[in-house]
């Protein structure tokens, strides 16, 4: 199949009900399992809980990477897989039973094994480390269902119902956690956290396993998860939006690397209590919801890229903003009592929360929308892959944090992020380029906004 000619739109060919079904289920899907996920957050509760089983601040790092890494570097593998076959949910559910699985062992074995730390630690990462890469191979099919399902004109509601819904579950998570720690923070109250993470992402997975797919033409002429690294690789020299979007997306990954020792900076240089990790989680929670209600306006009106850059900048100067905050707290000059710096750092995770939700909106309806007709999920797959690698900067932003101290880890965090910053601002609007404006080869004048030669020498076809 000649991938320069566009396949038929499996969206177009649904019916309105059908698009307003799939919809419906993905916002559910989507709410459900996020809220899911804020009653065990990486970036907050994983932290505490670790802290209790080891002192490696690498380690931790790596746990609270471990849900992205997941997400994205199995990614390459599974498109040679799905490209031969007309539909893609199949695997997702498989991926369903194993996340759905993984965390209830978990659950039912931390009381158990509390009074044997190295064990309990193993078997933590086994079972998280089980439900990572597990939604590496829901993924893809998960994207492509999405591309198959939710008209173009819609991507950014969607997206943004998502993260509204999941962020205001994960909010009230966030209450529960911090009522919850008030008592302390024993091994029973973090299998009951994880048996709620449980029941809630399960039933999130069985809403988008609901959805009734449309069948594809498969494209039997995918290389092998080989040769798609070594186009990745081609895509990566030559491309440069596939480049750019790449670059502007792992800014989200720095400020990630520094997140979790922001929590834990608070919590044992500042002298907060386990119940602060709640206060973090709700904080970040109410930026990532109420922020939605303007991504979403600012998409419709000015596209998604704007969403990206707000959210590049934000990567970048948030950080700074905790290492000035963390030197001028009693850890460092005194200038701030520790009561305030604790209170400041919550003001700049819950800006963190906005900027994770302004990228997400961006990023996910942008990655669609470039994606080159009959070529969706090579380029999903391959760009997520490609991120994958920038997922483990929370465990090297550890390792600086045991070998030197965490203001330190944050001010590079805010250096490294001018990189994506600088990315964001050169990526073209997608708004109005029509379909075939992406396609390989395709010249277009870059007064538009559109592709050009110059831009996808070869492509990504």
């Amino acid at each position: 199949m000649d991938p320069t000619i566009a396949r038929p739109d499996p969206v177009a060919s649904t019916s309105d009900f059908e698009q307003r079904r799939s919809f419906r289920l993905g916002v559910w899907n989507g709410a459900l399992y996020q809220g899911g996920e804020g009653f065990v957050d990486a970036n907050t509760v994983i932290p505490v809980f670790l802290s209790r089983l080891t002192t490696s601040n690498a380690l931790i790092g790596f746990s609270a990477a471990l849900p992205d890494l997941g997400w994205f570097l199995p990614q390459f593998a599974t498109v040679p897989f799905l490209s031969r076959r007309p539909r893609s949910l199949g695997l997702y559910r498989f991926a369903a039973v194993v996340r759905g699985l993984a965390f209830t062992l978990l659950a039912l074995l931390i009381v158990p094994l509390a009074a044997h730390p190295q064990a309990l630690l193993a078997t933590f990462l086994l079972c998280y480390g089980a439900y990572a890469f597990g939604s590496g191979l829901a993924a893809v099919p998960f994207m492509e269902v999405v591309g198959k399902t939710v008209p173009r004109s819609r991507l950014g509601a969607y997206w943004a119902l998502r993260l509204f819904w999941g962020g205001l579950f994960a909010g009230v998570a966030g209450l529960f956690v911090r009522q919850l720690f008030q008592g302390g923070a024993d091994a029973p109250r973090f299998a009951l956290l994880f048996a709620i993470a449980a029941v809630l992402v399960s039933l999130g997975y069985g809403c988008f396993s609901a959805i009734r797919e449309p069948a594809a033409a498969p494209s039997p002429e995918t290389a092998s998860p080989l040769g798609m690294l070594r186009e990745g690789l081609s895509m990566l020299a030559h491309d440069a939006h596939f480049r750019r979007l790449l670059i502007a997306r792992a800014t989200l990954s720095v400020w990630f690397a520094s997140a979790p020792f922001i929590v834990l900076f608070a919590v044992h240089q500042l002298g907060g209590s386990a119940r602060t990790a709640g206060t973090f989680l709700l904080v970040r929670m109410a930026g990532f919801v109420l922020s939605n209600l303007l991504w979403h306006r600012l998409s419709v009106r000015h596209g998604d890229r704007v969403l990206l850059r707000i959210g590049a900048a934000a990567c970048s100067a948030l950080p700074l903003a905790a290492a000035a905050i963390a030197v001028a707290s009693p850890w460092g000059l005194g200038w701030l009592p520790a009561g305030a710096a604790v209170l400041a750092l919550e003001a700049v995770v819950g800006l963190g929360g906005a900027a994770q939700s302004a990228i997400g909106v961006g990023y996910s309806s942008l990655m669609l929308l470039l994606a080159p007709p009959g070529r969706r999920q090579a380029f999903v797959g391959l760009i997520n892959t490609f991120l994958g690698p920038t997922m483990l900067l929370p465990m090297l932003g550890g390792a600086l944090v045991d070998w030197l101290n965490a203001p330190v880890l944050f001010a590079l965090c805010a250096l490294a992020g001018l990189v994506g910053v600088r990315a964001a601002w050169r990526l073209r609007d997608s708004r109005g380029v029509p379909a075939e404006a992406r396609i390989p080869g395709t010249a277009r004048s870059s007064e538009d906004g559109g592709w050009t030669d110059v831009d996808r020498p070869g492509g990504a076809g």
